[in-house]
């Protein structure tokens, strides 16, 4: 076992300047997980008829043991695509609705205490009394901007007593929370798993209850067309695999770091301390304390002073370009704050460096530091200069000795 923190850091192939406030739009696999995807990969190479044609079927089929075991399902009821747009997609385009029927989604609401879950309830229901032909309702686990986790199961049981199936849209849940689905109980969910669970991009998981599976297909149609659900989705023309099949792998890797529960606690307190942190350096807030709507992402407002996009903006370039780091901002309820993600490889004091730099930007204050293209000058120069001084040295050594030895030699003569 690992303690969490920078010592993690070697294990992943992270630039090591570079502070990854944004985990989540795109995840990070370790380097264990990337030589895993080059073996899979070069097993294709060796030969391509034994692995389309027989292995990669028996991997997927135990892939799908594993993860089912994870998220405590089925095998039957989950298959494996590329990421969570492709599955909302596959799911909607493959439901036949009609006309005048209704599909319900939500837009964010901050269910930060039980005011804001009586409007949401409230909302709730008076679109569905004017609306009576709604048939499906989609909804996140835990939404992107802003970071906010919701109980769903609750959400799921009031939809399933009135009727109306159930889209979840997990894709920053597994790797984050523990998902149950048994106990969930959703008809349709998705998750991806690139983005938390530490597999290569990308993967994501389909999940389908066993009485709606019939009327779900893949996007593209192959040879598993009308065959069981598996079937269906398993062959979608030749393509790598490989990312996939690191969702096991991923897996393996994070038993061998901690259990899950100490990783979900460590990312969860990391990413509510270090709101609270960055939220006392810029006197502002996070836009929620109750600890219950966190998972491994927190919201953050900026200092007041930045209020409007053009700052955003501005911010945005300053950090990528002269500090190499990108800092998610966006604008909400009329004030603007940026999402933040810890991950196991990080520490408290990476937020608090981040933090002052973003000061450091908006004050101007000792702000001398130069941008990566003129660090990289810098250093270009300074190696050069190295390189000068070591011939001009090598020069001076093989100059003097080779005189010495003349000395030497005359000296012999006379």
């Amino acid at each position: 076992m690992y303690s969490f923190g920078h010592s993690l850091l070697p294990l992943f192939a992270l630039d090591p300047s570079y502070i990854n406030m944004n985990h989540g739009s795109y995840g990070s696999a370790p380097k264990y997980v990337h030589e895993k995807l080059h073996e899979y990969q070069m097993k294709a190479e060796y030969n391509p008829d034994r692995w389309f044609r027989h292995e990669i079927q028996i991997e997927i089929k135990k892939l799908r043991e594993k993860l089912s075991e994870y998220v405590s399902c089925d095998s039957d009821y989950i298959v494996i695509l590329e990421n969570a747009s492709t599955g909302i997609n596959t799911i909607l385009k493959s439901l036949k609705f009609h006309f005048n029927q209704s599909i319900l989604y939500y837009n964010i609401a901050s269910s930060n205490n039980s005011k804001y879950r009586f409007i949401i309830k409230k909302k709730t229901e008076e679109t569905l009394n004017k609306r009576e032909n709604v048939q499906l309702v989609v909804f996140d686990h835990i939404s992107s901007i802003p970071a906010i986790r919701f109980d769903i199961e609750i959400i799921i049981k009031y939809f399933r007593q009135k009727g109306i199936l159930t889209v979840v849209d997990g894709a920053h849940a597994i790797g984050t929370i523990p998902i149950d689905l048994k106990k969930l109980d959703p008809d349709f969910y998705v998750t991806n798993a690139h983005k938390w669970l530490y597999t290569h991009r990308s993967a994501c998981l389909l999940y389908v209850k066993k009485d709606l599976q019939d009327l779900i297909h893949p996007i593209i149609t192959s040879f598993g067309y009308l065959q069981s659900f598996q079937e269906d989705f398993f062959w979608l023309g030749t393509k790598d695999y490989s990312s996939y099949l690191t969702i096991s792998d991923a897996l393996d890797f994070r038993q061998s770091i901690a259990n899950e529960k100490e990783i979900y606690s460590y990312m969860h307190q990391l990413a509510y301390q270090a709101g609270l942190l960055m939220a006392q350096i810029w006197n502002s807030s996070i836009l929620t304390s109750n600890e219950k709507y966190l998972s491994a992402m927190n919201n953050v407002q900026l200092p007041f002073i930045i209020n409007t996009s053009n700052q955003t903006n501005n911010l945005y370039h300053k950090l990528i370009n002269d500090y190499n780091i990108y800092l998610l901002m966006f604008e909400f309820d009329k004030k603007f704050y940026c999402r933040i993600s810890a991950q196991i490889y990080m520490e408290l004091n990476d937020y608090e460096k981040v933090a002052n730099i973003v000061l450091d930007i908006t004050f101007n204050r000792n702000n001398t530091r130069p941008n990566i293209a003129e660090k990289k000058y810098i250093s270009n120069i300074l190696f050069l200069s190295l390189i000068l001084f070591v011939i001009l040295k090598l020069f001076l050594s093989f100059f003097f000795s080779k005189n010495e030895s003349r000395y030497l030699y005359f000296s012999i003569d006379l």
